[in-house]
């Protein structure tokens, strides 16, 4: 998909996510003549075409919105809210390897396997996860094969050991914070006197920037989420700022094609 196309779906999924789906009678004539000018209605007419856009009406009383299938395309299957609240019965699942230097590169193979699937390292050849097995098995057992030294397994703390503690051992939170702080300054330019002007570059940076962090946190469920963790300060915000952000697109947009 090219990056404009990409850009304009995820502009929307901002939209959708507030339940303000636009129609382009809100945004007055001046915005359908931009959105002809720029190729917006063409662009719309294809995504619809792939069905990752739904509309109804036509001219300025259409109605343009995300399908189920654009909005997993953009964010996939991680919702961190879904994430966070997960029901937890305290099973850890563990993926435990012993593969001799000889293998670098299937050792290599693998651990990048687990860390897509947001693994934590909780010891050189011991990795684990609060989240089923049941997805990652196959794309382990590709990752491998033939490795006999492999096992799967479920496993939980004897008492008096702290699940928290694990999670901070197998996951790096100092990184995961740290993303998430990139991504709240840079959030905050909205409203500030370093108030971006280049609305469009602003977007792909936010899209960029909250990609990585989530990439890098693997969403755990509440009764593992250690003191001092960003992830839920940053999701706040950032459903708080959509509306007043799209607002600000659509101005601009205007302001351009007036």
């Amino acid at each position: 998909m090219k990056a404009r196309t990409e850009l304009l779906l995820y502009q929307l999924l901002w939209l959708g996510e507030q339940a303000a789906y636009p129609t382009f009678r809100k945004l007055s004539t001046s915005f359908e003549s931009w959105a002809y000018t720029k190729g917006l209605i063409q662009a719309i007419n294809r995504l619809e075409h792939k069905q990752l856009l739904e509309t109804q009406g036509r001219s300025l009383d259409r109605v343009v919105r995300l399908t189920e299938k654009g909005q997993q395309l953009l964010i996939g299957n991680r919702n961190p809210e879904n994430e966070w609240a997960r029901d937890w019965d305290g099973t850890w699942n563990m993926v435990i390897f012993d593969i001799p230097e000889s293998e670098r590169s299937l050792r290599r193979k693998l651990r990048d396997v687990l860390r897509t699937n947001h693994f934590g390292c909780f010891q050189q050849s011991v990795w684990l996860s609060p989240h089923s097995l049941d997805s990652i098995n196959e794309s382990i057992r590709k990752a491998t094969p033939g490795l006999g030294s492999l096992t799967l397994m479920e496993s939980r703390l004897l008492s008096g050991q702290n699940n928290i503690d694990a999670a901070k051992s197998a996951w790096n939170f100092s990184h995961i914070n740290s993303n998430y702080k990139a991504y709240i300054k840079h959030i905050n330019l909205f409203g500030s006197k370093s108030h971006p002007k280049n609305t469009d570059n602003f977007i792909a940076k936010e899209k960029l920037l909250w990609e990585t962090a989530l990439s890098h946190d693997p969403l755990l469920p509440k009764q593992l989420i250690p003191r001092g963790y960003m992830g839920e300060k940053a999701y706040r915000l950032r459903k708080r700022k959509l509306p007043r952000i799209m607002d600000t697109i659509f101005k601009h947009h205007l302001k351009i094609s007036a």
